[in-house]
């Protein structure tokens, strides 16, 4: 059938050009009849379908239509021919010979005949495919861009803001059309100096991209901390175009962080450093005042009469004297001095640039008098005096666990002649003649047999059956009668003669574990070294020497150091420990939760007991943060696989409420109190029965420790 254009040639040579312009046209041009048959394709038709005009023609045209786009197509074609549309316009997806699809645009307009009657549809085809593809892409980064939960800015290479997203606006609080035109730099919350920002974008300039966390500031004035990526956009020349900056809102993340290393660093009674961040700062300082030649006070400080305030008015208002303490020395001290609090009414000073005793004793004073002028405490008056202690760099150490243990011994002295008095580390002649008549006293009873362990029983928490026992040294004195460590041994603390005595326990100790081998005792036994034996290069020899002269089987001897002296040279005494457990020796961190209590520390050493300091264990039930503690180690060494002891466990509410909170094994008074190893032998006969296991107390049961 002939359909002819609206518009009609006026001549056949007119005709004949029409013709040729429509054959090499790149878009397809189409006619299609009544019937909905395609009835003219010119050649583009076989570049955009794949087939051949010839192939085609005489077929519906709906066939090469996308089964999603018949129906409008048939509609509009249907229009057309009916008369109720004068033009067809669409974006339909022609199907292609391999079975793909292409996106065509089509244009077209009734075919008319001679008559002006409608006879079909004639039009052209454009492959739109990429435009359509770019589309997308550019409907897909707006929706990205628009719907991205970081904050997104696109800037000039000056740095003029040319658009941000929705996120951008959510963060920071300024609206778009508040920040076009303008620089970052109004986010600038004036934390950073210049040469932070010299840094970035000289890394940017080079790099072409920068990335880190910073702090910038909200329309609000509240400061936002963001971590920032930005990167550059260049051009075919390589030049740079635009710059795109993402960035995410971590000011949440950052302030747990810094109450996380608040907790960690700082007494969250008082504000004032502790022991960690304490020994970090003092660690810093030796090596200042070391480069400088300058000397260096470390004062060891104790409240006088602050047990006797806290036991008759309270906790609450001995937690305000401390307070009000710590403030009282923080005002007194010179700026870069450091005051710590390392628990209860213990507090350690740092005295930087002390350039003479005599400067030191002046401040000193100062700090005595502060601290003992009356205190309002709760609408009541009370008064505390201070003892102090000091001790100098280099003169007295060059260690911060030497400086303390001087500067404490030191403050020990100061109350012991009269309180409320400083007193440096320059004992008098009859103070070194007593310590060195002690030493000598103490190493004759070494010689002579004085020195024996006593043995004091471990139970198992739950079913209260013994196994094993501490071993505890003791002095029997000729003249004192039976004398416990803390009578004899801080006074040598630190001395060639600590280590000798270590030497006799581990013998003593083994040989009795030996003995219990062959007498059929299935006993384990843990015996207290300083950190000092535990380094010592024949130390790991002489207890493989040992083990094998009194046949200790493999796991049934304890070793106990304690954490804080465990902590003093980490490196050092996880080595020791990991050559003694390939003898079977086993370990444990003795007074845990009195020291630095650090998971890194715990993870480092190969330890397989906890023992939880007998201090806190007393106080438990009386003392809620007490008891906090122990639960908090408790599951701590559950978590890390290792298990725990208790010592200290004085009555049966404190065997119930260990056993409930999932202690392994008790140590105390109410089972035994440490004896010779002959009486440790009638008492386990006694006990070979065993009575029941403890109940947990209803209110530990109900709030499911």
């Amino acid at each position: 059938m002939n359909f002819q254009s609206p518009c009609r040639p006026e001549s056949a040579a007119a005709t004949a050009d029409a013709s040729c312009v429509v054959h090499n046209l790149r878009e397809v041009v189409f006619r299609i009849d009544v019937q909905g048959r395609w009835a003219f394709l010119n050649p583009s038709w076989a570049g955009l379908s794949g087939r051949e005009p010839l192939s085609s023609l005489g077929c519906a045209f709906l066939q090469d239509v996308h089964p999603l786009d018949r129906d409008s197509a048939q509609g509009r074609c249907l229009a057309l021919l009916e008369g109720d549309q004068a033009e067809w316009r669409q974006t339909l997806r022609l199907l292609l010979a391999g079975g793909d699809f292409k996106w065509v645009e089509v244009a077209a307009r009734p075919a008319l005949d001679a008559q002006g009657l409608v006879r079909g549809v004639a039009g052209t085809l454009v492959d739109v495919s990429e435009r359509r593809a770019t589309e997308e892409r550019l409907r897909l980064s707006a929706s990205v861009f628009d719907g991205a939960r970081e904050g997104i800015a696109i800037t000039d290479p000056q740095g003029r803001i040319l658009e941000v997203n929705a996120a951008f606006q959510d963060i920071t609080g300024y609206r778009r059309e508040q920040v076009l035109g303008r620089t970052p730099a109004l986010l600038s919350s004036g934390r950073h100096d210049k040469a932070f920002y010299e840094a970035m974008w000289g890394e940017l300039l080079s790099t072409g991209q920068w990335s880190g966390e910073i702090w910038n500031r909200r329309a609000d004035g509240a400061l936002l901390a963001e971590l920032l990526r930005i990167s550059a956009v260049r051009d075919e020349q390589g030049r740079h175009t635009h710059y795109v900056a993402i960035f995410s809102d971590i000011t949440r993340l950052k302030r747990q962080q810094e109450t996380l290393e608040r907790l960690a660093h700082y007494d969250p009674l008082t504000g004032l450093p502790n022991r960690v961040l304490l020994t970090d700062r003092l660690q810093t300082q030796i090596a200042q005042a070391e480069r400088r030649r300058e000397p260096l006070a470390v004062c060891s400080l104790d409240l006088d009469g602050f047990k006797a305030v806290n036991d008759a008015w309270g906790h609450p208002v001995g937690d305000e004297l401390l307070v009000q303490a710590a403030e009282r020395m923080r005002l007194a001290l010179r700026a870069g001095d450091t005051v710590a609090r390392l628990g209860g009414d213990e507090f350690v000073l740092i005295l930087d640039h002390a350039p003479s005793e005599a400067e030191v004793g002046a401040l000193a004073e100062r700090v005595l008098a502060t601290l003992g002028a009356p205190y309002t405490l709760m609408g009541r008056e009370a008064r505390v005096t201070a003892s102090l202690g000091i001790a100098l760099f280099p003169q007295h150490g060059t260690t911060p666990e030497r400086l303390l243990r001087n500067a404490d011994q030191a403050m020990l002295r100061a109350k012991r002649q009269g309180k409320n008095l400083a007193c440096l580390v320059v004992g008098d002649e009859a103070e070194v003649a007593a310590r060195e008549q002690h030493a000598t006293a103490l190493h004759e009873a070494l010689l002579g047999g004085e020195l024996c362990l006593y043995f004091q029983p471990k139970v198992e928490a739950r079913t209260q059956r013994p196994v094993g026992a501490e071993g505890l040294l003791r002095w029997l004195h000729p003249v004192r009668g039976v004398l416990t460590p803390g009578e004899f041994l801080p006074q040598i603390h630190g001395t060639e003669l600590e280590c000798e005595i270590d030497w006799l326990v581990l013998e003593q100790g083994m040989a009795q574990l030996g003995r219990w081998t062959l007498e059929g005792h299935d006993m384990s036994l843990s015996l207290n070294l300083c950190a000092a034996t535990l380094l010592h290069p024949q130390f790991t020899s002489r207890v493989a020497l040992l083990a094998r002269e009194h046949g200790v089987p493999r796991g049934r001897l304890e070793l106990e150091v304690l954490e804080t002296a465990a902590l003093a040279d980490l490196a050092a005494v996880a080595q020791a420990m990991e050559a003694c457990a390939q003898l079977g020796v086993c370990f444990a961190l003795d007074d845990f939760g009195t020291g630095y209590s650090s998971l890194h520390y715990l993870r480092q050493l190969p330890v397989k007991w906890l023992k939880i300091d007998q201090g806190f264990v007393r106080r438990m039930l009386t003392d809620e943060g007490d008891m906090h503690i122990v639960r908090a180690v408790v599951g701590l060494a559950a978590a890390f696989g290792v298990r725990t002891v208790a010592e200290g466990v004085e009555t049966a509410a404190h065997a119930q409420a260990l056993t409930a909170l999932g202690c392994d094994l008790l140590q105390g008074y109410w089972f035994a109190r440490p004896m010779p190893a002959a009486a440790l032998l009638q008492w386990l006969q006694e006990r070979q029965a065993g009575p029941r296991p403890p109940e947990a107390p209803q209110a530990l049961r109900e709030a499911g420790a």
